[in-house]
């Protein structure tokens, strides 16, 4: 989300967090403290201790410890609703080839850094603690009631730029949660309603409206990453290509607000201004001349 608000929003951000928790942000001076502050804040909120240290998240791959990780997952604290059943896609076996896994993430977190810096300082900020668990059905993910908490089951055939879109996907989730910590962004009486439901950017599906807006911040956020720092690939394992990105999003959004502005007759109020803003920045993404060769691209290349 750093490309779509920058480093300094996001502290303040954090601060917003730290103080929501009840700890006094006038004690910090320093990025060491700050960083304290937001584990406390984390434990005060959510209820959980990490054992990362300061820019560096804890990489956990033994069996039992990642069990414990996993269960943070089981369950959304804001979107209880389990569209996606998120609930049952971690496998409760060892994975045997974890501690490749766990290799193939580490060098994908130092060509984050080596790519942009702004974007693993964040990372190395915002996320204290990385597990690793199989599935059969997906590459990893994270969870709102486990702010900090990446969980992570890369293909040994995904590339490292491939992993690094994986970090970037995942950072942006978090930086969503801590900004609606800060500012409220959604009224959950009202989106988790099925019949708003709206098409979400990247799986190109019906699901609720948080979700939703979360797909198109991140899906945008790969776009800028690619366009700034990572090039536009080919053949991407983990997202698709940006000629295809691109039209996901623009459907993305245009299923959203046609969703939003019809209950927004109704009387109703499903998001904040701050989300609006962000709405408004994704749709001047997509539109930009930076994309205009993508746009223009076969949609079905690879």
């Amino acid at each position: 989300m750093i490309s779509q608000a920058p480093l300094d929003i996001q502290i303040e951000n954090v601060l917003a967090l730290i103080h929501k928790a009840g700890l006094e942000i006038g004690a910090i001076q320093n990025a060491q403290a700050l960083s304290n502050y937001y584990r406390k804040a984390l434990e005060g909120l959510q209820g959980r201790k990490s054992k990362g240290a300061f820019q560096r998240a804890n990489m956990v791959f033994g069996h039992d410890d990642a069990m414990a990780f996993s269960r943070l997952l089981s369950d959304d604290a804001l979107t209880s609703l389990d569209d996606k059943g998120q609930a049952d896609v971690i496998c409760r076996e060892q994975d045997p080839l974890a501690q490749q896994k766990a290799a193939l993430l580490r060098a994908a977190v130092a060509c984050l850094g080596a790519l942009s810096p702004e974007h693993k300082s964040l990372f190395d900020f915002l996320i204290t603690d990385i597990f690793l668990m199989p599935s059969r059905q997906a590459s990893g993910g994270s969870t709102s009631c486990a702010i900090g908490v990446i969980w992570a089951n890369p293909k040994l055939t995904y590339r490292i730029p491939d992993v690094v879109e994986f970090l970037v996907h995942e950072l942006t989730h978090h930086a969503m949660f801590i900004d609606e910590h800060r500012h409220g962004h959604y009224d959950y009486s009202v989106i988790l309603r099925p019949e708003t439901w709206a098409q979400s950017a990247l799986l190109r599906a019906p699901r609720p409206l948080d979700k939703v807006i979360h797909s198109i911040v991140v899906a945008v956020e790969i776009v800028m990453f690619r366009e700034k720092y990572l090039g536009h690939p080919a053949t991407p394992l983990v997202h698709p290509p940006t000629s295809r990105i691109l039209p996901q999003i623009a459907a993305s959004l245009a299923a959203a607000s046609q969703v939003i502005d019809a209950l927004e007759r109704n009387g109703e109020t499903p998001i904040s201004p701050r989300v609006n803003a962000l709405l408004r920045g994704a749709r001047d993404v997509v539109e930009s001349d930076s994309f205009a060769e993508y746009r223009a691209a076969p949609k079905d290349c690879r």
